[in-house]
């Protein structure tokens, strides 16, 4: 038994007891070094030899950026040279676009490289001095199993950039193929399996690593072609780099190439292939999807469970308030009515401009509010009494009190309160509904405490009211209103009235603004007020403006036909189409049926509209300049966060809210004055015109002229005509000539 193979057998066993280093080898002898060789190996402590480490060739060798290490058997080849020589190595990552090994010496400052190369290739090369090689391989050549044999003749095959060996050998072995380079063999490999190319080329070591990944179970080795390929040590032919050449190969002399396969084998074995999450997920797939339908199931099982408690869900709490939600409120009134014929009140309440103190403070700050009003509002209830929060800043109470006037006195000794908690521009709002009439369904109850609400929240002199018989008659006539809408529009009951946007400056019509009146059988014109809250609360309101926008792309199309000159007229639009996918393809679609210019079309929302969520408003106002229309702000300054509003906002044209110019007082006047002559000047320094609305009277016209507003809108030029008086006022002149002027 030779003395090789007796050190492999004790090597093996000692390996299979754990108690030798798989990749620690003692050389056969010791080695002798000359003093300048002792001399350099001194050297290279203080100053590292920096060498070259070909990437992408795993399990011979692989940078940190692959596997988080230098690491592979040609890695623990230079480790075990250092050991045993003393020699001391800086390992730095050849960069991948270097082609070969000698082009990474010549073009780097590197000392040497370790790598594979054929030594025919480069024995005409006196530039280049090569260790003795401490390894030999050969080139594999990957392919499809259902490879058809004449691949061999012709096609193409996928190298790695700086695998020198294996294109060398490919371009002798294979005359007729196209060779690829690949930066990678993960990239190599993955060419042939997605049959970007036919073959792959590359080591034997590398092909047998690669195909253990499950995602190349289509793959197999063709054909392996032996000594074709060497692994050594490389340098450029100087003086000191001849030193370093010369240690290594006294170190590698004292290392057979048995105890080198050794150390090799037992690497691999050390080193299996380490599968990534998605190679861990296909090879397992089968077992993941069966988990997963069995997952599945469970999570069908759990939901019918809870489906089957569904009354204790509906009964649990609002999460952020601790208050009943909606539906289980619902219920719990149902209870409380049905087991007690008590005086119960039904109150419902809601904070102005909630959404505008979200903007201004967070919603952090706006969810412990809404905390600390059901505090309050609890500490005023009886045990039997409930609260509930309804959605938003919108809470519903039912109590028990002796009479109306109790309940009033303890909802304004909670408004002192509450109102402390928010700013001097915000507002409760309270309405009541007397329960007297326990078979009235609850869900009406509480609509008619929501219609008190509405009528206090649009009354300046008080916050609090109750349902009575004319709220009643309201709630009638909305519900008469409702019922009738689908016939009206059929019937054309609904028409656009035209008022004129004038040039401040020249008193010339420059544009107009569509208002829609709703005039009955009975020629009884409904004023917006009575209906256009309402049909935003269902949803019709949708129906109704592009309805509006029809008939002013009507009135420009006629215009357009007759040779007049176009100009914008807006058409508003309710906050419910800024949330709607179907808006601006819908906007489009009526404008080109009448072929006309977006630019003649202005689109008009309120303030209070765009700031209901400023993300959604930001983006569809956007894709409407986008598209190629003007966008205008209406009632700006009405809403509680006006400047941010405009900051943030994709905005043409600003529409000044007609309450700065109704106040009456001398000291509020002065300060209206001051507002609106910085807002027009900040509106032009943002690029956009401004429009001043409810213009009644000349004085008004003069101010507005001398701080440089754009456009005027009111009845001081004129109120809103209808179709044919519009269209005879611009027969007439663009020009308003007023006895003032």
């Amino acid at each position: 038994m030779s003395k090789s193979f007796r050190l492999l057998l004790i090597s093996i066993f000692l390996l299979t007891i754990g108690l030798l280093s798989p990749i620690r080898v003692f050389a056969e002898y010791q080695i002798e070094f000359t003093a300048e060789e002792k001399e350099y190996i001194e050297q290279t402590k203080q100053n590292p030899i920096t060498t070259g480490i070909i990437p992408h060739v795993y399990p011979l060798s692989a940078c940190p950026y692959e596997e988080g290490s230098f690491k592979g058997t040609n890695i623990e080849m230079l480790n075990l040279i250092s050991e045993l020589s003393g020699l001391n190595f800086e390992f730095v990552c050849v960069p991948i676009e270097q082609k070969t090994p000698y082009e990474a010496l010549i073009n780097n400052k590197f000392q040497i490289v370790a790598g594979t190369i054929r030594l025919d290739v480069f024995e005409q090369n006196e530039n280049l001095i090569l260790s003795d090689r401490f390894c030999d391989g050969s080139a594999t050549c990957i392919a499809k199993k259902d490879t058809n044999p004449a691949i061999l003749k012709t096609g193409k095959i996928a190298v790695m950039q700086g695998y020198q060996a294996g294109y060398e050998f490919s371009k002798v072995q294979f005359p007729n193929h196209e060779l690829i380079l690949y930066p990678s063999n993960e990239d190599v490999i993955k060419a042939v399996s997605q049959g970007k190319a036919d073959l792959a080329m590359m080591s034997r070591y590398v092909g047998i690593y690669e195909l253990q990944s499950p995602l190349y179970d289509n793959l197999t080795v063709l054909a392996p072609y032996q000594h074709v390929v060497d692994s050594v040590i490389m340098a450029v032919n100087t003086p000191e780099n001849q030193m370093i050449i010369s240690i290594v190969n006294k170190t590698l002399a004292a290392i057979s190439e048995d105890e080198y396969n050794n150390i090799q084998m037992t690497y691999i074995i050390n080193n299996p292939y380490e599968y990534s999450f998605f190679e861990i997920v296909f090879k397992y797939r089968f077992l993941i999807f069966a988990g997963i339908a069995i997952v599945s199931i469970l999570f069908i099982l759990v939901v019918r469970l809870i489906n089957s408690q569904k009354e204790k869900i509906i009964l649990s709490n609002d999460n952020l308030t601790g208050a009943y939600t909606d539906a289980g409120f619902e219920l719990q009134v149902s209870k409380i009515l049905s087991h007690s014929n008590k005086h119960y009140f039904i109150t419902d309440f809601d904070i102005s401009h909630f959404s505008s103190y979200n903007d201004l403070y967070g919603k952090e700050q706006g969810d412990i509010l809404l905390k600390k009003i059901v505090e309050v509002v609890t500490s005023f209830l009886c045990e039997q009494d409930a609260i509930c929060r309804s959605y938003a800043d919108n809470f519903r109470v039912i109590s028990y009190k002796e009479n109306i006037e109790e309940l009033v006195a303890d909802i304004k000794r909670a408004n002192l309160i509450l109102s402390q908690l928010i700013d001097a521009s915000m507002r409760f709002n309270f309405g009541i509904y007397i329960v007297d009439d326990h078979s009235i369904p609850i869900s009406k109850m509480f609509d008619y405490a929501a219609m008190a609400k509405k009528i206090a929240k649009t009354d300046s002199n008080t916050f609090i009211r109750i349902f009575d018989k004319n709220l009643h008659d309201i709630q009638q006539n909305e519900t008469r209103m409702l019922a009738r809408f689908d016939q009206a529009l059929i019937q054309n009951e609904f028409v656009a009235y035209y008022q004129p946007k004038v040039d401040v400056q020249t008193n010339k019509i420059v544009g107009a603004e569509a208002l829609v009146r709703w005039i009955n059988n009975d020629g009884i014109i409904i004023p917006p007020s009575s209906f256009i809250e309402l049909f935003e609360k269902n949803g019709q309101i949708q129906k109704l403006d592009f309805y509006v926008l029809e008939q002013v792309c009507k009135f420009q199309r006629n215009r357009l036909d007759q040779g007049k000159d176009l100009f914008p007229i807006s058409s508003n639009f309710s906050r419910v189409h800024l949330y709607s996918n179907d808006f601006i393809p819908m906007l489009n679609t009526i404008i080109n049926h009448y072929n006309l210019p977006k630019s003649c079309i202005e689109i008009e929302c309120t303030e209070t509209a765009m700031t209901y969520d400023s993300d959604i408003s930001i983006s569809i106002l956007g894709q409407l300049q986008q598209e190629g229309y003007s966008v205008a702000m209406d009632d700006f300054g009405q809403a509680y966060s006006s400047l941010n509003s405009l900051r943030s906002m994709p905005l043409n044209v600003v529409k000044l809210d007609r309450g700065f110019l109704l106040v009456t007082m001398e000291e509020e006047k002065a300060r209206s004055k001051t507002i609106i002559r910085n807002i027009v000047s900040l509106v032009h320094d943002l690029n956009m015109k401004i429009v001043a609305e409810g213009v009644e009277i000349y004085a008004q016209v003069l101010f507005l002229k001398s701080v440089g507003c754009d456009f005027i809108q009111g009845y001081y030029f004129s109120k809103p005509l209808s179709e044919s008086d519009f269209t005879n006022l611009l027969n007439d002149s663009l020009y308003i000539t007023k006895e003032n002027d």
